[in-house]
């Protein structure tokens, strides 16, 4: 299993705007081939002490693949282009961890 974390800083006052790409590409990522798990997140408060610190901009992408192979298919579709450039204008900054399953 293939997982991989992608953390999005998105501009100021550009949150529901990048959330409505979101929401519109979610359901094509999880007919795909080998897709698990396609799921955005956004920090809550908690309780945990080893919490960090909460960013109201910040959004997590949680996604799963089968292989590696269907991550690389993923990478290349058609919506994924698209959502690649509208989203890209939204957000100041991204990020990505690529990790295997461990245990």
């Amino acid at each position: 299993m293939v997982h991989l974390v992608v953390t999005t800083i998105v501009k100021k006052g550009k949150m529901e705007e990048y959330l409505r790409e979101c929401r519109k590409v979610r359901p094509l990522v999880l007919a795909e081939k080998g897709c698990v798990e396609y799921t955005f997140v956004r920090d809550i408060p908690s309780h945990l002490s080893i919490q960090e610190n909460i960013h109201p901009d910040r959004v997590v992408l949680i996604e799963k693949w089968e292989t590696m192979e269907d991550l690389a298919a993923h990478g290349k579709a058609p919506h994924m282009k698209e959502f690649g450039s509208r989203a890209a204008v939204l957000r100041d900054s991204i990020s990505a961890v690529v990790a295997e399953t461990a245990v």
